[in-house]
């Protein structure tokens, strides 16, 4: 199990953090023709497929909805993409272009498809498999709920294996006082047992370096840590969706979470691994503030990704 972190450490200096890297010019020119041709064509698709607006209650809406979205999420990336730091963007802004950069290229493809002859077919023939041919837009809230449970159940199977692997890598902490406490902290993780923020602030060192920095762990650890979180599986993008969703914590931190709906709320946790279902509202808020208190004494480069998957059995001091 090689360690790449010395020879990484460098580059990593040299990254802007809290900056988007604009696409390629043949990129954002399809871009861009893409995002006119979906706002351009909401009308048309009425009229061209009644039926499926007659037979599915939320389709009108959900196209709607998803035109909208196509308009405020062309308008952040090009604010991303011109330079603007992360920081700058309200949380709406950032939870709207992490949700629809992966909504986009299936929904917009069906956009595309329906004005091809013959292609009237493809919205009902959409809604056969809402959950992989439509996005949150189209599916009624008995879709989102069922979805939400699909997602996290998939993401929570990883957990174990990640534990493991923290485990296996702690035989390579030198000092036995700090081994002994991590294998502890794992214990406790393992029995479902929440941490406290002090406990989390006392694993960070080993995160910055050997042997739990991100450029230290196996490609089958990271594998879990991605799909633990619906993150990318490539490192570097792993890294960087790890960072967006950082601040995404940061901005929901500056703004509060009073004045968030329970739709939004709902998505909130889920994407922090948390199944919304049956609980109340101020329990998804205080699930959202202990996990915030300890994003927030995280360096995300370092060690973002770990510590969130033991945020997510965290509580707070």
């Amino acid at each position: 199990m090689a360690c790449h972190y010395c020879t990484h450490q460098q580059k990593e200096k040299q990254v802007q953090e809290d900056k988007v890297q604009a696409p390629a010019r043949p990129q954002r020119y399809l871009f861009d023709k893409l995002i006119q041709f979906i706002t351009n064509s909401s009308g048309k698709l009425e009229k061209r497929i009644p039926s499926a607006f007659q037979v599915y209650r939320t389709f009108k809406s959900g196209i709607s909805e998803f035109v909208s979205d196509s308009k405020d999420f062309y308008k952040v990336s090009t604010r991303l993409w011109s330079g603007e730091s992360l920081q700058q963007f309200k949380r709406k802004e950032l939870e709207l272009y992490r949700q629809f950069s992966s909504d986009l290229p299936v929904v917009g493809l069906i956009f595309v498809i329906a004005f091809a002859p013959g292609g009237a077919i493809v919205f009902p023939l959409a809604y056969v498999f809402p959950r992989f041919l439509l996005s949150h837009h189209f599916w009624t809230p008995l879709q989102k709920e069922e979805f939400r449970k699909i997602t996290l159940t998939k993401q929570l199977k990883h957990y174990d294996y990640i534990l493991d692997h923290m485990h296996l890598l702690s035989q390579h902490i030198q000092d036995k006082e700090s081994r002994d406490y991590v294998r502890s902290i794992i214990n406790k993780l393992d029995t479902n047992v929440l941490l406290k923020k002090s406990e989390i602030q006392e694993l960070l060192p080993l995160f910055e370096g050997k042997p739990f920095h991100t450029d230290c762990l196996s490609i089958r650890h990271l594998r879990h840590l991605a799909k633990a979180l619906s993150l990318s599986l490539r490192h570097k993008k792993l890294i960087k969706d790890a960072l967006f969703l950082h601040y995404i914590d940061t901005a929901m931190a500056r703004e509060g979470t009073s004045s968030m709906t329970d739709e939004e709320l709902n998505r909130a946790c889920c994407w922090r691994g948390l199944n919304p279902s049956g609980l109340q509202r101020q329990e998804k808020i205080h699930y959202l503030e202990n996990w915030m208190q300890i994003s927030g004494i995280i360096h995300v480069y370092t060690i973002l990704i770990p510590v969130h998957h033991c945020a997510s059995l965290c509580s707070v001091d």
